[in-house]
């Protein structure tokens, strides 16, 4: 099923199992960002049009953000004496 938006953007809705639901959310991956990830490469593999980098480079340095945010606060944690923080 489709709804075109009111910003020009089709809205659908999408079934995943529990599993990659769960592995989604542990991953912080927006269906948004999964569903354009894949159809980008999906149309990259059937030669439609070249995959994006740029999407990739975006999601890879969010993720390296995230990263990063978490290894502060481990240091933090070490720094604090709570070495066997999360």
């Amino acid at each position: 099923m489709f709804n075109k938006t009111s910003r020009g953007m089709i809205q659908t809705t999408v079934l995943l199992t529990p599993e990659f639901n769960e592995l989604r959310k542990q991953h912080h991956i927006t269906l948004s960002e999964a569903v354009k990830v894949g159809i980008s490469i999906l149309l990259a593999e059937k030669g439609v049009m070249e995959y994006d980098n740029r999407l990739n480079i975006v999601r890879q340095v969010n993720l390296y953000k995230q990263k990063a945010g978490e290894y502060a606060q481990k240091a933090a944690n070490l720094e604090n004496g709570k070495s066997h923080s999360k």
